[in-house]
């Protein structure tokens, strides 16, 4: 791209306004406004003509969103606006100053606020200088609407709250940590923070500390084996070199030996300033499947390593923590197994898909991946049943509920776990061990049941068939 092409794109987008107003008047005062002092507005009438504009259009330099609109809320336009564009100048346009709507507006990342009839001279003074720092700032972001569309779908608050950091952390070079369980999606979060950064043009480079010797990783991460006082003439640079204005993930680190954490923390230290004649130091992605907590306290894992690895800390939830999610991500497995394999696609019945549900999921998605593999090659029609699910029928291996053990329990004198665990036992009963049904007879969440039975020690209920 020549140098003219680059300064006219700049001077379009330091000039450009997304209007998002209804109000035809309103919308053509506003753009007379803006034009009187140079500057381009894009009106638009409504929340979803917005949001397309916003995917589609590159060269927006601010947004000014009126917060009622016809077909949506102002405040879905501005949580996008943020998405892509995490640094995008957006100013709400209110009809009054309510304390309750501003601060819903500064959370969902307004810059700031004005109130209808608002002061022409205030507009322009507020919105030219938030798009000069904007405009002149050559590393602010645009987020990969397609790395967006995967997470969007999420139903679990924790999974949505976790990717939302994730987005958020993408947009620096300072290092994140994940943690969670094995098999809880970790990977799938680092494609997004990668495809999300600045580093997206260049491949992601993948570490694995517990599947290379100690040596090994020395060599790939320093370019030579840490027993070596002094590297060779032209030896061969690591990856923490290589990796430079890019994405390095280091995943396992609690299998670090203390050889690395020590050079590994004088590397981070040594370049928490970026020459300015070298390209960007590599920004590290790490993740643990454990808090790392134990290791610390007994020495086997720096602390001061542990802070300048977790400038930002996403934590994956395990699968049992988000059961909204389930059925959506049944439909992803069973898409890409059935692609892989050349499978016709079959459909889960309700009664499977509760089932399915109800699990506990140790094992996580690669668990839920076995069983509906398992499903896909032995159903013998376009259905997936429960007889298709063997290993979900046969988990019941604890010892059963029995109404028995709410028996002999004395009116007034039993203490509050004593009943807690008895109107939990009732409430499985009745519903045929079915956890969902008895969260929402109990009025408590999913998740609420599983911490219960777990704090409980009971074991699962063989379900009934009503007859």
């Amino acid at each position: 791209m020549s140098n003219a092409v680059i300064e006219s794109s700049a001077q379009t987008q330091a000039s450009t306004v997304l209007v998002v107003e209804d109000d035809h008047t309103t919308s053509e005062i506003i753009g007379l406004v803006l034009k009187e002092h140079g500057l381009r507005p894009v009106p638009c009438f409504g929340a979803e003509e917005a949001i397309r504009i916003l995917r589609e259009n590159r060269q927006i330099g601010a947004a000014l969103v009126d917060l009622s609109l016809p077909d949506g809320d102002g405040i879905d336009v501005l949580r996008e606006a943020r998405q892509i564009y995490p640094d995008l100048p957006c100013f709400v346009l209110t009809v009054k100053e309510s304390v309750k709507t501003i601060v819903v507006a500064m959370k969902a990342g307004a810059t700031d606020y004005l109130v209808k009839p608002f002061d022409p001279v205030q507009l322009i003074t507020d919105l030219k200088a938030a798009m000069n720092v904007y405009c002149s700032n050559p590393d602010h972001r645009i987020l990969n609407p397609n790395a967006l569309s995967g997470i969007r779908h999420w139903q679990s608050p924790k999974m949505h709250q976790s990717t939302e950091l994730a987005l958020r952390a993408a947009r620096s070079n300072s290092p994140i940590l994940l943690t969670g369980e094995q098999n809880t999606g970790k990977k799938a979060i680092v494609r997004i923070i990668h495809e999300s950064s600045g580093g997206a043009e260049r491949p992601l480079v993948t570490l694995n500390a517990s599947q290379l010797k100690p040596v090994q990783l020395e060599i790939e991460l320093f370019g030579r084996p840490l027993s070596d006082p002094q590297p060779m003439l032209g030896a061969a640079k690591g990856k923490l070199e290589k990796c430079r204005g890019s994405n390095l993930y280091l995943e396992n680190i609690e299998f670090l030996s203390p050889a690395v954490q020590d050079h590994l923390q004088a590397w981070i230290t040594a370049n928490e300033i970026s020459e300015p004649d070298k390209p960007a130091r590599c920004r590290l992605i790490t993740s643990s499947t454990t808090t790392l907590e134990k290791a610390i306290h007994e020495g086997a894992f720096r602390q001061d390593l542990w802070y300048a690895l977790s400038v930002y800390h996403v934590e994956i939830p395990n699968l049992s923590e988000r059961h909204e999610d389930i059925p959506m991500l049944c439909e992803n497995i069973i898409t890409n197994i059935c692609i892989s394999k050349k499978l016709r696609r079959p459909t889960i019945t309700r009664k499977a898909l509760e089932m399915i549900m109800d699990h506990s999921w140790p094992g996580n998605l690669s668990e839920l991946q076995s069983v509906l593999e398992h499903a896909l090659t032995h159903t013998t029609d376009s259905l997936i049943g429960p007889n298709d699910l063997p290993r979900l029928l046969s988990s019941s291996g604890h010892k059963d509920f029995s109404r028995s053990e709410m028996k002999g329990i004395p009116l007034g004198s039993a203490s509050i776990d004593d009943i807690t665990k008895a109107s939990l036992i009732a409430a499985l009963e009745a519903c045929g061990g079915n956890r969902r049904r008895a969260a929402q007879r109990l009025k408590v969440s999913l998740r609420t049941i599983y911490n219960m039975i777990q704090r409980y020690e009971i074991g699962a209920l063989r379900k009934t068939t009503s007859k």
